[in-house]
């Protein structure tokens, strides 16, 4: 296969949920990028294969320079194929391409090349915190992408260095991609705006803010604690608003929800599930952002949040400390004593606050979706070659 006539299939089984994961976002704006850089490209032609169910939900994406291939199987069938370890090698099917698979798991080639996304391995370093019937599948099948792959790509150096050390394999093979960020979305919202999309989800007041599962990964428990010993002057001007959907195990989080609300504590949570479309009206409503996850293969709400003009207070963990650079504060979020300090030194020093957004923008500007699609297609011609 020349450069002159690459031929790419992606899977975009990830692209047709209802409502997206952070790996859906990463997907279709890296993909959105691609298709704007190959408009020109007459030497490239790239292919969506999707369940012929749901070709019309690919559709709404308006990719112009995408040609959409319907899948044989239906989805429940090819995801029962997975689960069994029956998957036939998709380029019979397909003919000979570079297989792009961006979520996690591959299928099996005959005589064409695949370039998979790991994200991260908190499916082995966190498996406590994974329903176990998710990890053992991620854990076998991931093996079986490693092995089926020519490239895989990642989102961090330290998912590359995490991945290349488990798996054993060189890290020549695994290419960084960082996400990026649409600052044509993700920019200091006006105050008029913002006090719009706050009504429409119940939201009232100054808030900290975090975004992301309801779920232990995200130590929402210590966040929750953390709040709860900041000084009372602090509590009474600024609630905790908690953004993102429920995840697994998330009882005893919801237990401590309950405890501060009868305390008097103001924890609040929209009204409704907040569209992509309003979430960054929702960053720039907040006076701080915390996001104290135990582990990421990026982290890329931190990194929005700068982008709206939040100061953020995140992990010093994983890859949160590369995410955000100097820009934010990064703390050992497994100490409850120094997430709560953090927070209550940010909240009372506008003049910190006001250099941390000035560091904040700068470092938002390092992640161009523009960019890392240049350097995806460069990985397909490396392969394709």
């Amino acid at each position: 296969m020349s450069k002159k006539n690459l031929k790419v299939f992606v899977d975009g089984e990830v692209l047709i949920a209802a409502h997206f994961s952070g790996i859906g976002h990463y997907t279709l704006e890296l993909l959105r990028a691609l298709d704007s850089l190959i408009e020109t490209r007459d030497d490239v032609k790239i292919e969506i294969g999707v369940y012929y169910k749901r070709v019309d939900k690919i559709r709404t994406y308006r990719f112009r320079n995408f040609r959409i291939r319907r899948h044989l199987f239906p989805l429940r069938i090819s995801n029962g194929l997975k689960i069994r370890g029956w998957q036939p090698p998709w380029d019979l099917f397909f003919g000979k391409r570079v297989y792009f698979f961006p979520n996690y798991t591959a299928w099996p080639l005959l005589f064409s090349k695949a370039v998979s996304v790991v994200y991260d391995l908190s499916f082995e370093f966190f498996p406590q915190y994974v329903e176990p019937r998710n990890q053992k599948f991620l854990s076998d099948q991931v093996k079986k992408t490693i092995s089926w792959s020519d490239k895989i790509v990642t989102i961090s150096t330290n998912s590359k260095n995490e991945i290349s050390d488990f798996y054993k394999i060189p890290k020549k093979n695994i290419p960084i991609i960082y996400p990026g960020i649409d600052q044509s979305i993700f920019f200091r919202w006006p105050e008029s705006e913002v006090a719009k999309i706050k009504a429409k989800y119940g939201i009232y007041g100054d808030y900290i803010l975090f975004v992301g599962n309801i779920e232990p990964r995200k130590n929402l428990k210590n966040l929750l604690l953390a709040y709860e010993k900041l000084d009372a002057t602090i509590r009474k001007d600024y609630s905790l608003l908690l953004v993102g959907a429920r995840g697994w195990l998330d009882g005893e989080i919801f237990e401590i929800i309950e405890r501060l609300r009868k305390a008097g504590d103001h924890i609040q949570q929209p009204s409704d599930y907040v569209i992509d479309e309003d979430r960054a009206a929702i960053f720039s409503g907040a006076t701080l952002f915390v996001y104290p996850s135990l582990y990421e293969g990026f982290g890329i709400p931190p990194v929005e949040a700068m982008a709206c003009g939040v100061p953020t207070i995140t992990s010093n963990n994983s890859s949160l400390p590369e995410a955000v650079g100097t820009a934010a504060r990064t703390v050992d979020a497994e100490s409850v004593e120094q997430l709560s300090k953090a927070m209550e030194e940010v909240l009372k020093d506008k003049g910190l606050r006001e250099r941390m957004v000035s560091e904040g923008y700068k470092q938002v500007d390092k992640f161009s979706w523009k960019k890392e699609a240049e350097k995806l297609l460069d990985v397909f011609m490396e392969v394709g070659e």
